[in-house]
């Protein structure tokens, strides 16, 4: 539901493009604040805001609002006072507008509060929806009139329906009771599409699409069939010509959690069906992220099993982000991650060094701690191109180095145009790219560090902000932000240790 960090994006074919930050904003924050949160709004700039610590008589909390040009001068500011019951859920920005979900929390009253911001002014509207049921919130999309949101009731998929003109909340038909989950929440101009894992008849994983109108009207439902051996675990939906639906994902085993490679599933106007599936071994260049040693091992096993006739079957856990289309072209991107655990030894009668902590039972000194989750790994990016027939045209991929983040966010984006793609992820302050062309690699990695304010500033090495965020802007312009801890031991006026919240212009050029 929340929109964050990681980034891809694509330029004219030319080794010597070269990566610019014009622009950088920041401002300074004390020891114990919190930094801002930032929502892009295409051309019409990007807002920053965060809560603080302040309250007026009636127990509302202080929210400020900053919104920024494309020169990253500030247009205007706002404060506001929420109420204090209220948690901040999430995000949205649609034709002009941001919208800030907030949810209850006290009280008999599960409501949620929606508060609508014009970009270029900053007025606000203020809406109640009705909780129908007391929703735990995923996902939070906004649409010409109406305000869809999606989540879960005694662990059953929900979708809320709430329509700005007559401010009439309706659960979407179809999807609670059906024990499924909820896997991706679509919206355009004329149609509201949910995407669902469900079961077949005979208990093997696969994936729904739901269909409504943009007033929440239900129209249609059909449910993938996979293979007899096979089952579909994740994916996402992309329009291709003609109303035809375009589904990527990854698919496994009839009851696995695990991938072991990407599918590509098409249903036309009458609702037949083809899907291909694509073994990560396969690939030309999905171990590409492998040491060259692994990687040729790897490579062998394979090769090895094809001469017998055999196929490898690898595991891998995968997240498909999104499906981009460029002409008759759709490429895919997803992020492949494992989770980490963590155990650690610890006195038997007081507080463990472990992750959220823990007692031990040993008889004394110390005793051995169970597996604590240290959070998700990520390993490497996957980018793949087919054509609307769902053949595979290409893949790369683009190795991920050091991330480790306890929510599976999203990390690496993509922009593409005609000549190339250029793949970029945020981390300890540098941006890190590789531009590829198809299955070719134009240019290797590089390491980019983020432009200071001053000549002389140095970021902290010891600092903990190592994961900022990276988010697609307008054209092929990006914007890096989140918190340094910044030392300058030259320039006069400059304090010489600060912390900031920043905002940088990112441009290839």
């Amino acid at each position: 539901m929340r929109k964050i960090p990681f980034l891809i994006f694509l330029l004219p074919f030319f080794v010597n493009a070269q990566l610019v930050q014009p622009q950088r904003f920041e401002t300074e924050l004390n020891v114990y604040e919190e930094g801002y949160e930032a929502m892009t709004a295409d051309e019409n700039g990007i807002i920053i805001y965060r809560s603080k610590n302040e309250y007026d008589k009636k127990g509302g909390q202080l929210w400020e609002f900053v919104m920024l040009d494309t020169t990253l001068s500030v247009a205007w500011e706002k404060q506001l006072y929420i109420e204090r019951d209220l948690i901040y859920k999430g995000y949205d920005y649609s034709m002009g507008s941001f919208y800030f979900l907030f949810q209850k929390y006290t009280g008999n009253s599960k409501d949620l509060k929606l508060m609508q911001m014009r970009a270029s002014t900053g007025d606000t509207l203020r809406y109640t929806i009705k909780n129908l049921v007391p929703l735990e919130l995923t996902e939070f999309e906004v649409t010409d009139g109406a305000a869809l949101l999606g989540g879960y009731y005694n662990h059953e998929p929900v979708v809320i329906h709430f329509g700005f003109r007559d401010s009439k909340t309706k659960v979407l038909p179809g999807i609670f009771g059906t024990r499924t989950e909820l896997v991706q929440l679509k919206v355009d101009d004329n149609s509201i599409t949910v995407l669902v894992s469900s079961k077949t008849y005979d208990k093997r994983n696969t994936l729904t699409i739901k269909k409504y109108n943009v007033d929440g009207e239900y129209l249609n439902t059909f449910t993938l069939e996979p293979d007899l051996d096979k089952g579909l675990i994740f994916g996402r939906i992309a329009i291709t010509e003609g109303d035809n639906d375009l589904i990527a994902g990854t698919y496994g085993g009839k009851r696995s959690e695990y991938s072991r490679g990407l599918f590509l599933g098409l249903v036309d106007k009458e609702n037949k069906q083809t899907i291909q599936y694509f073994n990560y071994a396969d690939f030309e260049n999905f171990f590409n992220y492998m040491r060259a040693g692994r990687k040729e091992r790897v490579s062998n096993r394979i090769d090895r099993k094809k001469i017998k006739g055999k196929k490898i079957k690898f595991n891998y856990r995968l997240l498909v982000h999104n499906i981009i289309r460029q002409g008759d072209t759709y490429i895919m991107l997803g992020e492949a991650f494992y989770p980490k655990y963590s155990s650690s030894s610890f006195y038997t009668g007081g507080y463990s060094n472990a992750p959220y902590g823990g007692y031990g039972h040993g008889r004394n000194n110390y005793d051995y701690a169970p597996m604590n989750f240290a959070g998700y790994r990520y390993t490497h990016a996957v980018v793949a191109g087919f054509n609307s027939k769902g053949k595979m045209l290409w893949d790369n991929s683009f190795e991920i180095e050091d991330v480790v983040s306890f929510t599976l966010d999203q990390f690496v984006h993509a922009s593409v145009t005609d000549e190339g793609i250029v793949l970029l992820y945020l981390y300890d302050n540098q941006i890190r790219s590789k531009i590829i062309e198809e299955a070719e690699v134009v240019e290797g990695k590089r390491f980019d560090n983020l432009k200071l304010t001053f000549e002389d500033d140095k970021v902290n090495d010891n600092s903990s902000d190592k994961i900022g965020g990276l988010e697609k802007w307008y054209g092929n312009t990006y914007v890096a932000f989140g918190t340094q801890r910044i030392k300058n031991l030259k320039d006069a006026g400059v304090g010489l240790n600060r912390r900031v919240f920043y905002v940088n212009k990112v441009q290839y050029r």
